[in-house]
């Protein structure tokens, strides 16, 4: 997220798009809590931030629950370094 301004967000893409979410009364927001790894579900779907290892292990800085995306996928992203 870049930018909230009142009820509207701003989001900027991987590609540096930014993009803007009108939001209003009935829009749910959810937030998520820390959690530990039991706290996930085998087939949720969850967005990733790492770096992937030689093996091509992720080594997770973040794991976040993705609710409203497809059910068992993952979305990778860089750790940010």
């Amino acid at each position: 997220m870049k930018l909230v301004d009142g009820k509207t967000i701003y989001l900027q893409t991987s590609s540096g798009t930014v993009v803007q979410v009108k939001t209003d009364d009935s829009t749910k927001i959810q937030v998520a809590k820390e959690g530990t790894v039991k706290d996930l579900d085998a087939g949720s779907t969850v967005i990733v931030q790492g770096k992937p290892g030689a093996n091509g292990t992720v080594k997770a800085t973040s794991v976040d629950p993705a609710s409203g995306l497809p059910t068992g996928r993952a979305l990778l992203g860089g750790g940010g370094d």
